[in-house]
């Protein structure tokens, strides 16, 4: 799947074991600096972002599917509320949506340190080793619903 990078510098005992727990439980390539974790996007391993006002009922719909994956919720420059669900890569031509943003491989998305939200990061959905990732397919598919 991806890489197997852990990186760890700073010094919060919170920000390190978190990274440490997201590389032992997902092998996800994780790098922390002295306030956050960060997940580096890799070839197989993508995020889409969106308002959380938009998200909420795709998640609606890939719960009605039976479809679960890891959905992270950040807070943007402007207060507003966003969601980013961690997909796998589709496999046939993304398209294009107005709203809906698909970082690649190299974005570094931050991701929650523990139970409270640090810098506006928590998970809206917490993922479970093993069924991590939403199909990119499905998830582009049910925008589109």
């Amino acid at each position: 799947m991806t890489s197997s990078a852990l990186s760890l510098a700073g010094t919060d005992r919170e920000v390190r074991d978190a990274a440490l727990r997201y590389w032992c439980d997902f092998g996800w390539p994780v790098r922390t600096t002295h306030t956050d974790v960060l997940l580096s996007l890799q070839r197989d391993l993508l995020a889409v972002a969106m308002s959380a006002t938009r998200g909420g009922p795709l998640l609606d719909r890939m719960d009605s599917a039976g479809v679960r994956g890891g959905v992270v919720g950040l807070r943007g420059g402007d207060g507003e509320q966003w969601w980013a669900f961690l997909i796998t890569p589709p496999e046939r031509p993304v398209p294009r949506a107005a709203g809906v943003w698909l970082f690649n491989e190299g974005t570094d998305l931050p991701l929650p340190q523990g139970a409270a939200p640090a810098n506006g990061v928590r998970w809206i959905r917490e993922p479970i080793p093993g069924g991590a990732l939403f199909d990119g397919d499905l998830l582009f598919d049910a925008t589109a619903g």
